[in-house]
């Protein structure tokens, strides 16, 4: 099984994947949503989640809670791992 991101790996899966235009130095506390992340970055979030980390994220999963933040997010891979 791979490993959990870290908030940095997902701030950089963000930027490379193309998801979220995010400025150097964004925080892992930072808000996704006000950076610009909408509900079609977040269906892509979803896609690349699975392909990447083996992380089945379910729509009901899908909100400010638990994608809000790179951090947020990381620990909802973490917890969505097959």
């Amino acid at each position: 099984m791979t490993a959990a991101p870290t908030p940095q790996e997902v701030i950089e899966m963000l930027r490379e994947e193309g998801i979220a235009d995010l400025p150097d130095g964004f925080p892992v506390e930072g808000d996704l949503f006000a950076a610009g992340m909408d509900s079609m970055a977040v269906m892509q979030l979803i896609v690349i989640a699975e392909e990447k980390f083996g992380a089945v994220i379910a729509p009901q999963d899908a909100d400010r809670e638990n994608l809000g933040t790179p951090r947020d997010l990381a620990a909802l891979i973490g917890r969505r791992q097959a």
